[in-house]
């Protein structure tokens, strides 16, 4: 059931970007066509875009530690006993969360700060820029729980000791499934030559 539900929470997170993302490349296009085209604009298109660029980015700090996507350096970690493994990611993982709970803080304490105070154009309060800060810290300390959780009680598997996303091994995998892609190709051409 817990994985059902954090592959709920990832696709969604994954949905959400995509709607940032998406929103931000509309106004920021349709702003230039019309102020070009038709020497108008949208006057609320840069404060809008530059929100949504913002959850855009905090929602990628969640998503991006749920899939060990942020950059790491596992050389010394990859060396060590797997119980040596474990501590370090309990140690990391605690640390973590401190400074998530810092950023959880502060950004409550900012978004408190500017709940008066709007944005000049559209009107928003500040705070919706500082509430990113929130969610992400809240889906970090729940990631890095799931991390050390998995590391912990399931560190019999490798992804759940080391986790960084090894790039050259995926550049590796990619070029085999080209590779035997091609092979496919030539021996069904070769196939129908003869």
């Amino acid at each position: 059931m817990f994985d059902r539900l954090t592959l709920w929470v990832t696709r969604s997170l994954e949905i959400g970007i995509a709607v940032c993302l998406a929103a931000m490349g509309l106004l920021v296009f349709g702003n230039v066509v019309l102020r070009y085209g038709f020497n108008s604009g949208l006057v609320f298109s840069e404060e809008i875009s530059r929100l949504l660029f913002v959850w855009l980015t905090f929602l990628g700090t969640i998503l991006a530690s749920r899939e060990h996507a942020h950059l790491g350096v596992d050389s010394l970690v990859r060396r060590l006993p797997h119980g040596a493994r474990q501590a370090c990611i309990l140690v990391s993982g605690v640390l973590m969360i401190l400074m998530c709970v810092l950023l959880l803080w502060g950004s409550l304490k900012q978004a408190e700060i500017n709940l008066d105070n709007a944005m000049p154009v559209s009107g928003i309060p500040y705070a919706a820029l500082y509430a990113a800060g929130i969610a992400a810290a809240l889906g970090l300390i729940v990631s890095i729980f799931y991390n050390i959780f998995q590391a912990l009680v399931h560190g019999e598997r490798e992804e759940n000791i080391v986790m960084v996303q090894r790039t050259d091994d995926m550049i590796k995998e990619a070029l085999t499934e080209v590779e035997a892609d091609a092979a496919r190709a030539d021996a069904r051409r070769e196939g129908r030559a003869s």
